[in-house]
């Protein structure tokens, strides 16, 4: 731990943020003082209630298997993993590590997004391929008074139109290459006031934990200048979704992309698409994981209605990148920006394995994404999609019964509560013509 604590030192730190996803993707977790970090904290000697991973989206307490009202939601706690220390830039002399969550015993909490995801990409290394992926995030920064976009034309790609969000934008990537998060690529997107910022390829655990940290940036400094930002799926009927895509790549021990061959997709290649395709509809919950979610689903969106790909082809669910020996890739496009992106780098990762091991062929690629009929369609509302995963065996071998039956638990939780909501859209259309 020598170098923990001379990093420490070195940056005169005197709070560390314990930090862990709860089921949601919201980063959680415990500000302590360094010294507290050193004594006990790097131990993993600092606890919290396992609520932190058996509640909903408004933190309403829900019963799983292992946490319940009835054993009083015992104790979880926060073991650092110390290759994820890094400054938080925006609070002085505070740092943050990332953390698994282990029992009383030590035990790993198997329910944890993070070991979800260890434990998806330890599969694909034991077939002999080492996952390389990039997440890239949609969010609105709205006006913090109106909760509006300040303008009202579509900036997509422009260098002008965003003139007002610059400051608030460099800030966010200065402080996430500070933070050791490096950017990709910033851009407007495709409604005002709609961002999407590209984070660079990484190994599937450090890029999770780099949108997470990413979301937590943009949140943070938000307010500093005037802003609100939200990753909100659907926050205006009106406008653009937002989305989370992820470019996925394989790569063997000789350094060579097994999805590459010779300037097309490689055999493995396609077996890993129909794998993504084949247990898209069952995985979709961990992909929409909210009711606003399958409002941004519309055809000429932009967000894929069904299970179809292509090369280069924005409106499929899977996008193929025929690059280089480098840069050729698959991207998933059904996510939308408040997935879990632990849970759903596994979900994948799991589903492309599958197609590899199963020697699994994808349809033919889809010339129109939105009038072939031949490509099933996905779940259009969080009841489906809730079904399907709760009865999916595959779900349950990708990510963990518990997991499973935690987020349908949430999942139905969510769909309850808008089902009671009477929305103001609402009133407009029936107060008066009924």
């Amino acid at each position: 731990m020598e170098a923990v604590e001379q990093f420490l030192k070195e940056h005169s730190i005197t709070m560390v943020e314990l930090a862990t996803p709860d089921m949601a993707g919201a980063i959680r977790g415990k500000r302590i003082p360094v010294e507290t970090f050193l004594t006990s904290g790097l131990s993993g000697g600092v606890g919290l209630s396992s609520a932190v991973l058996a509640w909903d989206y408004q933190m309403e307490v829900i019963e799983t298997d292992d946490y319940s009202w009835s054993n009083g939601y015992p104790d979880i706690f926060l073991r650092p993993d110390v290759a994820t220390l890094r400054l938080v830039p925006w609070k002085q002399r505070t740092a943050l590590v990332f953390c698994d969550v282990v029992d009383g015993s030590g035990k790993l909490a198997t329910v944890a997004p993070r070991d979800v995801l260890r434990r998806a990409t330890a599969e694909l290394v034991q077939a002999g391929l080492s996952p390389y992926i990039a997440m890239e995030s949609e969010f609105y920064a709205l006006d913090a008074e109106t909760l509006r976009p300040r303008g009202d034309r579509n900036p997509v790609y422009s260098l002008h139109d965003h003139h007002y969000l610059e400051p608030f934008l460099d800030d966010v990537c200065q402080t996430l290459l500070s933070a050791e998060v490096e950017v990709e690529a910033c851009g407007a997107e495709y409604a005002p006031g709609q961002v999407e910022i590209n984070l660079t390829p990484s190994d599937p655990l450090t890029a999770a934990d780099g949108l997470l940290f990413f979301r937590y940036a943009v949140k943070q400094l938000a307010p500093r200048h005037g802003f609100r930002a939200t990753f909100m799926a659907k926050p205006f009927g009106d406008l653009s979704g937002s989305g989370l895509h992820i470019h996925q790549s394989m790569w063997r021990k000789e350094k060579d992309n097994a999805f590459w061959d010779a300037g097309t997709l490689s055999s493995i290649g396609h077996n890993y698409v129909a794998g993504l395709l084949k247990y898209a509809a069952e995985l979709q919950l961990v992909s929409v994981p909210t009711p606003n979610g399958y409002k941004r689903v519309a055809d000429h969106s932009f967000a894929p209605t069904n299970l179809s790909w292509g090369v280069d082809n924005r409106c499929a669910a899977v996008r193929v990148l025929v690059r280089d020996a480098g840069g050729t890739r698959v991207e998933t496009r059904i996510a939308a920006a408040d997935a879990n992106p632990y849970l759903l780098a596994a979900a994948q990762l799991t589903a492309g394995l599958a197609g590899v091991t199963e020697d699994l062929k994808p349809p033919p690629p889809a010339a129109n994404s939105y009038v072939s009929e031949e490509y099933p369609p996905l779940p259009t509302n969080i009841w489906a999609a809730a079904n399907l995963f709760g009865e999916s065996e595959f779900a349950r071998r990708a990510l963990g019964a518990a997991t499973v039956e935690n987020l349908c638990r949430v999942a139905r939780s969510e769909a309850a509560a808008g089902q009671r909501e009477v929305t103001d859209g609402e009133r407009g259309r029936y107060l008066d013509s009924v």
